[in-house]
């Protein structure tokens, strides 16, 4: 019997395509009486074919002819190599990348990026080893898996149909349309309407180097991902690209969008002498829409290629801003989370694995190494910052996730291509001093989690024993920090030969990391703040958390007094450690009426309360703080009388104050030389909380509040600070 024909298939008519787009009901005819009421042409949809596998295969092969040919070519450079190891047949692969290089095309001009690099060197065929011949062939394999995981290796420009970039004076980009319209010049009867495109307005260029400057004289030593040498460059590169109408690599957009937003947050006062704005407001209100920008440059090109070196920079730079302007907030997590997975898919966790042993000496494996680690020492130092010790919290990248070493103790001027590895002492002060630094601090946070499963945080956190055993290593590391960090501007021009602004630099350091170190000692005590202050076995917290709050207050005096960081108030790694250092020392106020340090512990209050009101004109992060202490205060009836004097603080003469002695038995407590005056104390009216009832429920509500947004929500200030596992972070 003869197998069945198909039955030939019914054609029903369709809609043509002027009533499909309107929706209107067609009378599909040719043409239909809607397009001959309206003069219009009547044009039917292409009818869909009916593929079957054999024929779509070769209908998609006959539309890939490029593709074919480089299989052909990659099947006879095998078969060569089978035969003949050194007959050069690499010409065809050379051939094959050459063809694709064409198709995408890199901005021209040999100009510098990010980070200084040598361009890569082509070898003749005549001088190619067999193994030489071996390691282009991994290469090649690894641009065919590049085909089908969809990793675009030389696209390296925007394309020009997802975003544009424009020029205009930066006073009048907040008034610049975000999005321009492509279709004012074309034949709407002719042409399909396209959708607008996202249009990024960048400042002039003299302006763009004021910003520059701006971002390497205050802000780059904080953080310094960058290898400052070479930022001039990527600044003339992009702009030289935006003269000529060519397309702009998207790792130098996002790295300066990200230097513009972290420059117009931190400008000040003092910046006006710099002319570029008129109020330090009309700059801090664009640092916003500079951080816009970056997120949807990178939300267009991440999902087309990989994000280079620059652009990871410049995400890191935005995550800094962000953290300073809104707290951990949701924008800021979720840049902080791109960024890491962006550093893992560049291949940032592994650069010293052993086939990436060629390019260990490299300076941009030196620079890819001070990107990862400052991205792994954020992600470590986020528990510590936490009011719930670090009890319920993890991090997201384990040491044994990671093949690469730490950054080098050099200076910029050091990281070169063919560099020798060798690297300063720790006592000699480098642009990277106060990030090793740092990183070592991390490294005790990432232990601290480690020691403190999730289920011990369900129990209510890391033991006492526990706690004590972090402080040590806490300790250790503040016994051990380089003696440069305590020095005066003066010594450290006349001991170590540095110019004025590099010394400037390591003052201001020192004030930040001291701050952060006391802070997180102060923070890892916080839950057995109050059960000291009654419990033997517990006091030895409360003496470290006092001590630990004082010491952050008097460091952030001094700072203020030595007018090193006019934008210090702009940087929530100094703001909140105060807050969290007033409400220590109220806590302490109200429970220890009669200790003979009860007034100093007043004034130093009264001077946290000044710093804030200081910083309010500046912060709205610290408005915030100022308006929630002083709630509290008033809730209590505990309120300032007057400011202490320069002498009733305890503040060493050059440099930031220095621990008292390690006994935790008998944590020394600094002393001072002024008398008891009750007109220059705080009225203490209100005997609330004089039995030792628990003020240190008080934190955990108003942190969950700048968890969640510094500046969002309204507080309900009779049952502020509940919840155990709320949190205030900062970095």
């Amino acid at each position: 019997m003869p197998p069945p024909r198909d039955k030939p298939r019914y054609e029903r008519p369709v809609s043509c395509r002027f009533c499909r787009s309107r929706k209107l009901r067609c009378s599909r005819e040719s043409p239909c009486t809607n397009c001959v009421s309206r003069a219009i042409v009547c044009e039917l949809p292409v009818p869909a074919e009916n593929y079957s596998s054999s024929s779509a295969a070769i209908r998609f092969a006959t539309h890939t002819p490029e593709l074919l040919e480089r299989i052909r070519k990659l099947e006879a450079l095998v078969a060569a190599s089978q035969k003949s190891p050194s007959d050069g047949t690499l010409s065809d692969v050379n051939d094959i990348r050459q063809q694709h290089a064409t198709q995408s095309p890199e901005s021209s001009g040999g100009a510098h990026t990010g980070t200084p690099h040598t361009p890569q060197t082509h070898r003749s065929r005549s001088t190619l080893s067999p193994e030489g011949e071996g390691e282009r062939l991994d290469d090649d394999v690894a641009w065919l898996k590049s085909i089908y995981t969809a990793q675009d290796h030389s696209g390296n420009n925007i394309p020009s149909n997802k975003i544009a970039f424009r020029v205009c004076p930066i006073q009048q980009i907040t008034q610049a349309q975000p999005y321009i319209d492509p279709n004012v010049h074309v034949n709407l009867s002719s042409t399909p309407l396209e959708p607008p495109l996202r249009c990024v307005w960048l400042p002039q260029y003299a302006e763009a180097q004021i910003l520059l400057q701006k971002f390497t004289d205050d802000i780059d030593h904080v953080h310094h991902v960058t290898h400052s040498p070479s930022l001039p460059a990527v600044l003339n590169e992009v702009y030289a690209s935006l003269n000529q109408q060519s397309p702009v690599k998207p790792g130098n957009i996002l790295l300066l969008l990200g230097i513009f937003a972290s420059s117009t947050h931190t400008w000040v006062e003092r910046d006006s002498i710099r002319g570029l704005f008129p109020t330090c407001q009309e700059a801090n209100a664009q640092a916003l829409l500079w951080v816009k920008a970056v997120e949807d440059v990178l939300d267009i090109f991440h999902r087309t290629s990989s994000v280079p070196l620059e652009g990871i920079q410049g995400i890191s730079i935005a995550i800094f801003t962000v953290l300073n302007m809104e707290g951990f907030s949701l924008r800021c997590k979720s840049l902080f989370n791109m960024a890491f997975m962006l550093a893992r898919e560049l291949g940032l966790h592994s650069l010293d694995q052993p086939s990436n042993s060629k390019l260990a000496n490299s300076a941009r494996t030196e620079i890819g190494r001070r990107v990862w680690w400052h991205l792994v020492a954020a992600d470590w130092s986020l528990p510590s910052r936490r009011f719930n010790c670090g009890s319920q919290s993890t991090y997201n990248c384990h040491p044994r996730h990671m093949i690469v070493r730490k950054p080098l103790n050099i200076n910029d001027e050091d990281v070169t291509d063919g560099m020798r590895c060798i690297e300063r002492p720790l006592s000699q002060p480098t642009t990277m001093s106060f990030q090793l630094l740092q990183l070592s601090l991390s490294e005790i946070s990432h232990n601290m989690v480690d020691r403190s499963p999730l289920v011990m945080g369900l129990a209510g956190g890391p033991s006492h024993d526990v706690l004590m055993s972090i402080d040590t290593e806490l300790q250790i590391l503040l016994n051990d920090i380089p003696p440069f960090f305590s020095m005066s501007k003066e010594e450290l021009m006349s001991h170590y030969q540095l110019e004025p602004s590099r010394a400037s630099h390591i003052v201001h350091q020192s004030y930040m990391f001291y701050s952060l170190l006391y802070a997180q000692r102060c923070t890892l005590h916080i839950a057995y703040f109050t059960r000291g202050l009654t419990e033997p076995a517990y006091a030895a917290s409360s003496q470290i958390c006092l001590q630990s709050a004082r010491l952050v207050i008097q460091v952030e005096s001094q700072l203020g007094k030595s007018q090193l960081s006019a934008a210090r108030y702009k940087f929530l790694g100094f703001l909140v450690p105060v807050f969290m250092a007033s409400i220590v020392l109220l806590m302490e106020l109200c429970h220890n009426r009669t200790s003979s340090y009860h007034a100093k512990h007043r004034e130093e209050l009264t001077e946290a309360i000044r710093i804030l009101e200081e910083a309010k004109h500046e912060s709205r992060t610290a408005a915030k703080f100022l308006d929630s202490l002083t709630h509290v205060l008033r809730k209590h009836e505990v309120s300032p009388t007057s400011k202490p004097s320069a002498e009733q603080l305890l503040i060493t003469p050059n440099g930031p104050p220095m621990t008292a002695p390690q006994s935790f038995g008998e944590y020394q407590l600094p002393t001072s030389n002024s008398s008891m005056s009750g007109g220059n104390d705080l009225s203490m009216v209100d005997e609330m909380y004089a039995n030792g009832d628990d003020l240190s429920t008080y934190f955990n509500g108003l942190a969950q509040s700048f968890e969640q947004d510094i500046e969002g929500g309204t507080l309900d200030w009779s049952n502020m600070f509940s919840g155990i596992d709320s949190s205030m972070i900062w970095i």
